[in-house]
């Protein structure tokens, strides 16, 4: 079930039992005031893990400009509808682990961009 971001609330549901190493996809909606889903055909979308809430993005330990990390806006989802997705392959996450938080960015041409964030719990294949 696609996690849904809401303008009413900033906060993502927290992630925990993430692998280190195990890719993951992380789908999403996102949705006006009103509960309705918001064309996101013409938006950028950003997608970060940093390791500390607040963090700045340039310091993010993956984004969507990494390798291995790939934000999924066309084909395989409905931007008109509000959906995008977020590939993370096993390489990503390869040897980290720990606490880290997630952050999405969309940022409509010419409006405010809206962010939201959660907890990520990364753990050790032995854990």
């Amino acid at each position: 079930m696609p996690t849904e971001l809401n303008p009413a609330r900033f906060e993502l549901p927290p992630i925990e039992g993430w692998i280190a190493g195990d890719s993951r996809q992380l789908n999403f909606t996102v949705t006006l005031a009103d509960g309705s889903n918001k064309d996101i055909s013409n938006d950028e979308v950003r997608w970060y893990l940093l390791d500390k809430p607040y963090a700045s993005p340039s310091e993010a330990t993956l984004s969507g400009d990494d390798s291995g990390v790939e934000i999924i806006t066309d084909t395989l989802v409905d931007p008109t509808n509000g959906e995008f997705r977020v590939d993370v392959s096993e390489s990503a996450t390869s040897g980290e682990w720990g606490d880290y938080w997630q952050v999405v960015v969309v940022d409509p041409l010419d409006d405010t961009l809206q962010s939201w964030q959660g907890r990520v719990l990364l753990t050790d294949a032995g854990d």
